[in-house]
């Protein structure tokens, strides 16, 4: 619907009219009544997407038209007057006013212009709002109010548990074919279907099963795009097959070691969602097919691929299996003691009707859920199935893979208004990629889809992108994937079924909204280039030669250059694109290039409205002076690949939020980094005390992420005071303290570690300094402290004792003479979070106990380079939910307790023999 890049336009438009129309008296008497039209705007394009009624859709079509180009117009308007402001601000005194003055004139007529143009966009909004109250009045209500919910209390379990209905005779099937013993029967598998079908689910379901995972010595997942490219399926494979072994290779090398993995131990790998017969062919000769007991499964909607094995042909859920989904995402499980019986066989009827609306197909049923999710009054179930029927009136006797897509169709233009562009956001990102969260939070942010006035009690913009991003989870169009090591950040990533982001495509083509270019569309569609304002390009190995229209396009406000696979790109063939024809760009990405000397592209500092700037993982060996002095510059993201030298101007781009600084950088000039004068700063990444001055960041009210290396005790003191003093501005904290920081210094009676650990904040901490002792647990201690690194600590006492009783711990590594005592013991009930834990280099250690029930949830164990321990605990067998054992340069002797050589088992594998994976090198 049109009424999404209408929205972001307004949002544009109302945001220049705060930051920039107050500079001018005449303009500034006028601002008030344009925010008011926004405003109304605003709430009836909210009213307007909740609306199911069509009596007015044409009217209303025909009116968020009209809303688009005006705010499409004053957009460009407002952005033309902003540049002009910024020339102003620069004759900041007499002798540059008299340098200005023979262009006084030009710039005269030019604000004119800008001003008579002004006046009539107000006019035609003035217009449009009066047409808007002539429809508005045959409504009842409107509900355009904030959600004034603390939305950081609600839980996230429930909302993505991956539901799994039927299919269980398939899954008994397909486990059995995996675990034949026959070597030539079998060995590739394809579950067959169309898209929505399930079949990812039901392989997945397969995949993690208990009698598979102690069937094979390992196992490999992997999905194969449109965007196919072999290699990158080769070194994916070969990682999760042989973890240590190099990838960087020649193709025929990696070929090889695959195929001889496979050969050498039972290995599974599944292939998913793989297309054509070619790729497969491509593909096959790394497989030795017919000579072990290595299984390949594939997921595909081309019934031809692998023929000569055994193809499952997926089935539709019965309807009663479709009503158990539907309900297990839609209602709670309590709704019928909160409802008439009336009322439930209401629910139970239109629910139905709804399953077999949707063909019996999981995808659309989850989708449908998730539009319903937390509505159980029978008439909201009666509108989606009256909704269904009209989107379905024109399709009877279409294909289910039609009737799927309209359903789809359906879900999202029943999104809520707020979530429309944020989804159609996602389309810029390539085919099955795991899409970082934060990142995503930014460029939401930059490109104006959240606004000030959908925060909540408490929330900062980003809370309010996050709260999106759940609410697009909760109605099943997007899959994300839970964070469990932090306490700010709920989310790891997110991605879309291949269905959805083809919805995501083809909307944002329907819209305006994006363009796309990948290898496949390369030559397609290139005029469209020059008519976008939002242009992604996903790089792949060919390069992109040629696209030779992106310098046309001067109105383009967003470039992103995109990839999954890290690898620098040569920038040459791009060296002619002088940046500084796009005045009105506001988001650029330049991720994995290696420009030509090192230097940014040409005209990357004269883009005065840039508000996201991203080269991480480029090489770049000077930042420009140039990019300090952008005024409207929000993000700056310096992760590159290697060092780069910095001016020391960092500290003067006022309006910056975020700040991603290089892991090894050189300040020009010498001397310290100033970052003083960030006073909007929100989130600070990768600060190094040695490079920066501490005390710089006591004036940033704002801070609320940092992430920092500490070299000094003199520096870990000022920012433990300094979090201490603001426990609730603070919400996530990661240190590493270094090796030459005392933390056992004292102050009012306690040690610097002892006050650092009664930050709330603190979530990661990684020491590698000496600590002797660590200070007994408290309540107000180690609060939401969630992974905890020790590095050469030389603790003389078991820390066991104290580390087990943190609540929210979920990894632990203890490496190179973190302890140095010779027993440890992990008591009964003790570590309750833990997922991971890692042994490392522990010279002194003899004996380890692991007492019942300790450790209830570990999944990873790893134990290297221990050479007095004598033997694995007895307590890990009570363990059941340890997936993975890695056992790394221990004794021999050690390593034959836990193996089983020609079917005689060590003195230990009894202890560990229910671990699927056991890893011994």
């Amino acid at each position: 619907m049109v009424e999404v890049v209408a929205s972001m336009a307004l949002e544009t438009l109302r945001d220049l009219l705060i930051e920039e129309l107050k500079v001018l008296s005449r303009v500034g008497d006028q601002v008030d009544d344009v925010r008011r039209q926004i405003n109304t705007m605003h709430c009836f394009l909210k009213d307007a997407s909740k609306r199911q009624d069509t009596d007015n859709s044409e009217t209303i079509r025909n009116w968020v038209n009209e809303l688009r180009d005006l705010a499409t117009q004053a957009e460009i308007i407002l952005e033309r007057y902003a540049v002009e402001v910024m020339s102003r601000r620069k004759a900041k005194n007499f002798k540059g006013i008299l340098k200005r003055f023979t262009c006084m004139l030009s710039e005269c007529l030019s604000m004119h212009q800008i001003g008579k143009e002004t006046d009539i966009i107000q006019s035609r909004m003035t217009d449009l709002t009066k047409q808007l109250e002539s429809i508005s009045s045959k409504w009842e209500g409107s509900s355009s109010s904030v959600d004034d919910t603390d939305w950081s209390r609600k839980t996230f379990g429930h909302g993505f548990e991956q539901y799994f209905v039927g299919m269980k005779e398939e899954t008994l099937l397909l486990e059995s074919l995996l675990t034949n013993d026959d070597r030539r029967s079998n060995q590739v598998i394809s579950i067959c279907g169309m898209g929505g079908l399930g079949k990812t689910s039901l392989a997945r379901k397969v995949y993690q099963g208990e009698a598979v995972q102690r069937w094979f010595e390992a196992r490999a997942w992997i999905c194969i795009s449109q965007q196919f490219q072999p290699r990158t399926v080769f070194q994916g494979l070969l990682k999760q097959l042989l973890p240590h072994e190099n990838v960087e290779q020649h193709d025929d090398e990696l070929v090889r070691k695959l195929y001889d993995a496979q050969k050498e131990k039972k290995c599974l790998v599944i292939l998913d969602d793989i297309w054509k017969v070619e790729d497969w062919n491509s593909l096959s000769h790394a497989f030795p097919i017919g000579e072990s007991g290595s299984r390949i499964l594939l997921t595909t909607r081309n019934q031809s691929i692998a023929s000569a094995g055994y193809v499952h042909k997926l089935k539709c859920l019965s309807e009663d299996e479709g009503w158990e989904l539907l309900q297990k995402i839609a209602l709670p499980n309590n709704y019928s003691q909160e409802l008439s019986i009336t009322e439930i066989k209401l629910l139970e009827e239109f629910g139905k009707e709804i399953v077999k609306k949707s063909g019996c197909l999981p995808l659309p049923i989850s989708v449908i859920g998730g539009i319903l999710r937390q509505e159980n009054k029978p008439i909201e179930w009666e509108k989606v199935c009256r909704n269904i029927d009209s989107y379905l009136q024109h399709g009877k006797g279409l294909e289910k893979d039609k009737r799927v897509e309209q359903i789809l169709d359906l879900s999202y233009n029943l999104l809520p208004y707020d979530l429309k562009s944020c989804f159609l956001y996602l389309g810029c990102f390539q085919e099955d990629e795991d899409i970082e969260t934060e990142n995503l939070y930014l460029l939401w942010m930059t490109e104006g889809m959240i606004s000030q006035e959908d925060r909540g009690r408490g929330e900062s913009l980003r809370d309010v992108a996050e709260r999106y991003l759940f609410e697009l989870a909760n109605k099943c169009m997007v899959q994300v994937e839970i964070n469990e090591c932090s306490i700010y950040n709920r989310f790891k990533s997110c991605r879309l079924h291949d269905l959805m982001r083809d919805l995501c495509l083809l909307k944002g083509k329907e819209e305006g909204f994006i363009e796309v270019v990948n290898r496949q569309m390369i030559r397609a569609d290139e005029s469209s280039i020059c008519k976008t304002s939002r242009l992604a390009i996903h790089l792949d190995e060919l390069g992109i030669g040629h696209i030779h229209n992106i310098g046309k396009n001067k109105n383009l406000r967003s470039l992103l250059f995109l990839q999954k696979q890290w690898q620098y790109r040569d920038w040459n063939h791009m060296e002619g694109l002088n940046f500084g024809m796009f005045k009105f760009m506001k988001i650029l990405i330049l991720e994995g290039y290696e420009f030509k000397n090192g230097q940014l592209p040409k005209g990357v500092g004269k883009l005065i409205l840039l508000k996201h700037l991203s080269i991480k993982e480029s090489l770049v060996e000077e930042l420009p002076v140039s990019v300090c002095k952008l005024p409207y510059l929000q993000s700056l993201n310096l992760q590159v690949g290697e060092h780069i030298k910095l001016p020391n101007c960092i500290h003067k781009i006022r309006s910056l939020r975020y700040l991603h600084l290089p892991r090894i950088s050189f300040i020009i000039g010498g001397g310290n980094l100033k970052l003083d004068g960030l006073n909007e700063l929100e989130t600070l990444i990768e600060f190094d005390s040695s490079q920066g001055d501490m005390t710089n960041l006591l004036k940033m009210q704002k801070l609320r992420v940092f992430n920092g290396r500490i070299w000094d005790e003199e520096s870990l003191s000022i920012i433990v005071d300094h979090i201490l003093n603001h426990q609730d501005q603070f919400r996530d904290i990661k240190l590493l303290i270094q090796e030459m920081c005392n933390v056992n210094q004292e102050k009012d009676g306690s040690t610097l570690l002892r006050r650092l650990l009664m930050c709330r904040s603190l979530s990661i901490l990684d020491i590698q300094c000496r600590v002797s002792k660590l200070p007994a647990y408290e309540v107000q201690l180690y609060q939401n402290v969630i992974v905890f690194n020790l590095w050469d600590s030389r603790i003389e006492e078991d820390p066991m004792e104290i580390l087990e009783k943190l609540p929210m711990l979920r990894e632990l590594c203890l490496s190179a003479n973190a302890y140095v005592g010779r027993e440890m013991v992990c008591g009964a009930t003790g570590f309750p979070q833990l997922r991971k834990l890692i042994l490392e280099e522990l010279p002194n250690l003899v004996e380890w106990k692991v007492e019942n029930v300790a450790m209830p949830n570990l999944s990873t164990l790893e134990i290297r380079r221990c050479n007095k321990l004598e033997m694995i605990p007895d307590g890990l067998k009570f363990i059941p939910t340890l997936k993975e054992l890695r056992i790394a340069s221990m004794p021999e002797d050690f390593e034959e307790r836990a193996r089983v050589v020609d079917g005689e088992e060590g003195e230990d594998y009894r202890k560990i023999k229910h671990i699927p994976f056991i890893y011994i090198y």
